[in-house]
């Protein structure tokens, strides 16, 4: 007896399926890891996994897998979001003093420039000019020179003067006179200019009689083409009703052929389940 237990123990051991699904409990029976449910032969561990249960087990795990390492992506990536953020607002912080401090700075700056140049004005204000001289430079005072102040109002007059504009040379007169003639009034008789003018007048039509001061033309190159008979409408509408009544007859052929090769499908199909049936009911008998 312990010879046979020995011997099944050991083709079981043989018989072990190697696959990432398949798993062995502590007495040695085989299990699918996705399905939990246990297989009670190695042979029959094929069928399972060609099951309808199993496969929706193995489409769900993979479903889920993909779910869970979607969010930990969205988490990895909120995460670094959140570090750039942090690292930027570290950065941002001596920047921002350092521009305050540079701002200040900069209107100190501008206000002990502003002050400056107010004392220099007042400066000049207040001190009036001198003459140049001292006042005991002459012996005698009745021969010093007598200062005014015209002479910087003339400066300032001499300086507001406009340039007398320099005189004309022959290329500027020609240029002159070209514009004068160019925009001054008009100066030309209307009746003229009338006469001047040339008349457009639009194209007439001739009749094909009078042929007066035209050279002599072939007749058959100006024939013209007569309209089609009411024979020929007939005709034409005739060929246009057997051209549609010729391709709704090729229409529903096709449409009676592909009903046709559907209908011999399924005859196939149900022929093949029906000896499915027969060859199971000789296999149980």
């Amino acid at each position: 007896m312990t010879d046979v237990r020995a011997l099944l123990k050991a083709k079981r051991q043989e018989a072990r399926i190697n696959h990432p699904y398949a798993s062995y409990n502590g007495s040695g029976q085989l299990k699918c890891s996705i399905c939990t449910t246990i297989v009670k032969h190695a042979s029959a561990w094929e069928g399972h996994l060609g099951s309808k249960a199993h496969r929706t087990n193995v489409i769900r795990k993979r479903e889920e897998e993909m779910r869970q390492e979607e969010m930990r992506q969205q988490q990895a990536s909120r995460q670094d979001d959140e570090d750039e953020d942090e690292a930027m607002e570290d950065v941002g912080e001596p920047e921002t003093a350092v521009a305050g401090n540079n701002q200040t700075a900069g209107k100190r700056k501008a206000a002990l420039e502003e002050s400056s140049i107010d004392q220099a004005g007042k400066k000049q204000k207040v001190e009036k000019p001198s003459s140049g001289f001292p006042s005991d430079f002459f012996s005698d005072p009745s021969r010093a020179p007598v200062l005014s102040d015209r002479s910087d109002e003339e400066d300032e007059h001499a300086t507001n003067e406009p340039t007398k504009p320099a005189p004309q040379t022959d290329i500027d007169l020609e240029y002159d006179n070209f514009q004068r003639e160019i925009l001054g009034p008009l100066t030309t008789d209307l009746k003229e200019a009338y006469d001047r003018a040339t008349v457009f007048a639009e194209p007439v039509v001739t009749s094909s009689n009078n042929t007066t001061g035209f050279p002599p033309t072939d007749e058959a190159a100006v024939e013209v083409a007569s309209a089609p008979t009411e024979e020929e409408l007939r005709r034409n509408r005739e060929e246009e009703e057997k051209e549609l009544i010729m391709d709704r007859l090729l229409e529903e052929e096709r449409a009676q052929e592909d009903a046709d090769t559907r209908v011999l499908l399924l005859k196939n199909k149900i022929e093949l389940m029906r000896q499915k049936k027969r060859e199971a009911k000789v296999k149980k008998g």
